[in-house]
């Protein structure tokens, strides 16, 4: 097999599992979406976390390759929650 073939394999299997993280992703934003309008605030809340909960296991492998990376990726979504509670308590 020559590096040519190798690059598009590793290619290969790099589109295809950022597409399966991508949809996980959509379905997991749509789970969160279709759930606002019908509970309170709490109950959403526990939602998100395990929407959360459930990206990060989905991810373990990711996180444990890309220690600094995932550590700026928590400041991003902190600082998100922070905005979006702040907002929200005003």
């Amino acid at each position: 097999m020559s590096l040519k073939d190798e690059i598009a394999q590793l290619r290969a299997e790099f589109d295809a599992h950022v597409a399966t993280q991508a949809a996980t992703a959509r379905k997991a934003a749509e789970a969160v979406r279709d759930t606002t309008g019908e509970i309170g605030d709490s109950a959403r809340m526990e939602a998100l976390m395990e929407t959360i909960g459930d990206t990060l296991d989905d991810m373990s492998g990711e996180i444990e390759k890309f220690p600094k990376l995932t550590a700026l990726a928590a400041l991003g979504v902190g600082l998100a929650l922070g905005v979006v509670i702040g907002r929200q308590l005003r």
